[in-house]
């Protein structure tokens, strides 16, 4: 049973996700916790990982970055990722960053964080990489001649299907992909995240007119549910 906290969308720099982001601390076995930002998405962006530097530094942590694109050896990706409290994966080019990842055994090592109950979350990008497979803008990203949406695989940790930023018009085509898939999807507009808590799956807002839906196919047509419930500090909806 693990800890995760996959957020749909916002703006860290605006601040949009601070109550998400307070929640993703709270939930580390730690006072002072260790948390390393992953940028692969964003080639390692280090406007990035200032930001969040700034935000989750704020918010008590010492951050730390882990950058694929640079020089970490195997020993030093195992330790940054096996000691941390928390794991952040940013945004960007979902596909090139699970490519990058299988390659230097990420994708290993964050499985057995799992397993250890280290907090695991992510925005965006950072949001696909924790579910089976996601509804991926990367063809945008990397300039593709004639670019598409597709599904990009993800870790499997979240046994769903996952769409984010579903509030923006770029997304209105999601529903179509659930189509004939045998596993049901979580869909989250910005400022929503999806929490597993122990085996405990419940959704969390930031904006409280901000929504998610859980899509399912029955073998005929795809049906879409909002995902709502008690209410509390942190906006938390059960599912």
């Amino acid at each position: 049973m693990g800890r995760i906290v996959a957020i749909g969308g916002g703006d860290l720099r605006a601040g949009e996700t601070l109550p998400i982001d307070r929640y993703i601390v709270s939930l580390a076995r730690s006072e002072s916790p260790r948390l390393l930002f992953i940028p692969t998405a964003s080639h390692d962006s280090a406007g990035y990982i200032e930001l969040v530097q700034k935000v989750y530094g704020s918010l008590g942590c010492t951050v730390e970055a882990l950058c694929l694109y640079g020089e970490e050896s195997d020993d030093e990706i195992r330790r940054k990722v096996l000691t941390a409290d928390i794991i952040y994966v940013g945004g960007g080019n979902t596909e090139a960053m699970m490519e990058l990842w299988r390659s230097r055994s990420v994708d290993r090592y964050l499985r057995q964080a799992y397993r250890a109950g280290t907090v695991l979350a992510g925005l965006s990008a950072g949001s696909i990489c924790w579910f089976i497979a996601g509804h991926s803008d990367s063809e945008f990203i990397a300039g593709t001649d004639q670019p598409v949406y597709k599904w990009v695989r993800g870790l499997g940790l979240l046994p769903f299907l996952h769409c984010p930023h579903y509030n923006e018009p770029e997304r209105q085509g999601f529903d179509g992909f659930v189509d004939g898939q045998i596993a049901d999807a979580i869909a989250l507009e910005n400022n929503t995240a999806f929490v597993e808590l122990d085996g405990e799956y419940f959704v969390i807002r930031s904006n409280e007119s901000a929504r998610a839906f859980l899509l399912s196919w029955d073998g005929a047509a795809v049906h879409k549910r909002a995902l709502s419930g008690e209410k509390d500090d942190c906006f938390v909806r059960a599912l």
